[in-house]
């Protein structure tokens, strides 16, 4: 019974936590955008799932099957952000030490914390799931539900699934070399991995998202009506298919689970439970790293600076004068944030930039043209921090009293788009010295837009994973697969004048939230000091009573 109990108040405290995030309500918010979105209407022009221009009647085996496999393959991409960091975040609010002096086993604190974020996934998919049955309501196409055609997916194909993707989200949250932003560029190409293998190799075991087990029945199912199907080599695919007049229906009654199918889904269950235990056994129970055995203890090796810091520290510190100034230099604001941004990578990464710069500069252009998005990756970990150092290393109030938010917000943005002009500075040069003016404009945008998204979206959540998750997937989506107005870069085609209005936008939300939350701050100081007044006030008139 103890045992029951810790489980389930360590998966209660995790899952209230995770509900209560913002970032929770912005996957649910994508969930249910996503439920209409993807269930459009015969006079929409436009489809989601493409069999070759004919889908399945709005029954409820026809929506059971795409709502199994959307959420399959969005969830794992959204999910893994939402909730990879929860026991990083354990060792950063000072729990994880409370953790480690309790007699809880590493092997229950992690399957906790798996079986917690695979709780969170779970609800995710039954909003999703409501979703969809109310749109087979509003559409009207079939009025006969069938529960079981909506969750027998859910248990056989929906459910191993996100087991696994809650094992990976601890797993990548104990490797040391897994829980930044490296970890999260590797599961974004892990996430592409299972997804072309999911499309492209049919009744693969390396199926972790089961699409095929629907869509191939599908498909088959569409070419007995329409012989067209069965000799095209259109197999079933997501994504954004402009559709025109009205789309021609077939009835689909839904997947017959056989033990081959069966068998495949829980060899997953079992993957999951052997990533659980090398997780368990990776965990290092938040122990520090230790540091090096002779560092402190030989004083024949300390040289002469440290030995006058160490007679300075004892005879007290000697600190600079102040020096008061009329109003704050923008320019000072804007060098300490580019040496905090460009501080502490490693000379690997400095090289590779480098590397980068003189391959864009001197390479001929036709040869360079498709691994220039490339370029665009690199300063993914300085963009992240944009707007959301302050809250990650509790350092606002300080901020805030230091200078004005709006002096604050524009050296970050400056920074930022310094930065990305400079990592770019190859391309740009090369572009110049071609000619190509039109691409010149459209790169600058693009660091401009970049810079933006990031600064908007890092006050906005507070949080790095938003902006990394949806800028990778607006860069695999745009400048790499050169999908029509998400490519910023303007490599295939030019938008300017849409991002421009884009990057106007954004900076007016960030500011406007950025605003609000100052007031906050300012309204919450003023608070706690009016209520330590009052008890302060009642204390000495209780006193002289």
């Amino acid at each position: 019974m103890n045992t029951i109990q810790s489980y389930f108040y360590l998966m209660k405290n995790n899952l209230i936590k995770q509900m209560r995030s913002y970032s929770f309500l912005i996957v649910v918010g994508i969930s249910i955008f996503i439920g209409y979105a993807c269930v459009p209407s015969a006079a929409a022009g436009y489809e989601v799932f493409y069999i070759g221009g004919v889908r399945g009647i709005y029954n409820s085996a026809w929506l059971g099957g795409m709502v199994a496999m959307l959420s399959t393959l969005l969830l794992w991409l959204f999910g893994f952000y939402m909730l990879r960091s929860q026991i990083s975040d354990d060792q950063r609010f000072k729990v994880g030490q409370i953790i480690a002096a309790t007699p809880i086993s590493n092997i229950r604190y992690i399957s906790s914390k798996v079986l917690s974020n695979f709780l969170v996934l779970i609800v995710i998919e039954l909003i999703m799931i409501f979703a969809f049955m109310a749109m087979q309501l509003i559409r009207g196409e079939s009025y006969e539900f069938n529960l079981l055609s909506y969750f027998a997916p859910f248990l056989f194909i929906a459910l191993p699934s996100l087991l696994v993707l809650a094992s990976l989200t601890v797993l990548f949250d104990v490797i040391p070399g897994l829980k930044g932003i490296i970890g999260n560029i590797i599961f974004f190409c892990l996430w592409i991995f299972f997804s072309v293998i999911s499309i492209a190799s049919p009744n693969s075991f390396w199926d972790l998202y089961g699409l095929d087990a629907i869509r191939s029945d599908m498909v088959e199912e569409a070419a007995k009506k329409y012989s067209f199907i069965a000799t095209s080599k259109e197999g079933g695919s997501f994504g954004y298919y402009p559709i025109e007049g009205k789309i021609s229906t077939f009835n689909w009654q839904g997947v017959d689970w056989d033990t081959h199918i069966l068998t495949q889904r829980i060899a997953w269950f079992i993957i999951a439970l052997i990533l659980i235990i090398v997780s368990s056994m990776v965990f290092n129970r938040f122990k520090k790293q230790k540091q090096n055995k002779f560092e402190g203890k030989l004083s024949l090796f300390e040289d002469k600076k440290s030995l006058v810091t160490k007679t300075e520290l004892q005879s007290g510190f000697k600190l600079s004068p102040i020096q008061k100034e009329r109003s704050i230099r923008l320019s000072r604001l804007i060098s300490a944030e580019l040496r905090i941004m460009l501080k502490g990578y490693s000379i690997w990464w400095y090289l590779l930039v480098l590397g980068s710069i003189a391959g864009s500069l001197f390479l001929p252009l036709n040869k360079i043209m498709s691994w220039l998005p490339f370029a665009m990756i690199l300063p993914i970990a300085i963009w992240s921090q944009m707007g959301t150092r302050e809250k990650h290393y509790f350092t606002r109030e300080l901020i805030l009293s230091s200078c004005p938010p709006l002096y604050k917000f524009f050296a970050v943005w400056i920074s930022g788009v310094f930065i990305t002009l400079l990592v770019s500075s190859g391309v740009l040069i090369h572009f110049l010295m071609e000619g190509q003016i039109t691409n010149f404009g459209s790169w600058v945008i693009g660091a401009l837009f970049v810079s933006t998204l990031s600064l908007a979206l890092g006050i906005i959540s507070g949080s790095r994973k938003l902006f990394e998750v949806i800028y990778m997937l607006w860069w695999y989506l745009g400048p790499v697969n050169d999908l029509p107005y998400l490519d910023f870069l303007g490599i295939s085609t030019s938008h300017q004048v849409m991002y421009l209005i884009l990057i106007v936008l954004f900076l007016l939300l960030a500011i406007t939230i950025q605003q609000m939350q100052t007031g906050n701050l300012h309204l919450g100081r003023k608070n706690k000091i009016s209520e330590k007044d009052l008890s302060t006030g009642g204390y000495h008139e209780k006193f002289k009573q």
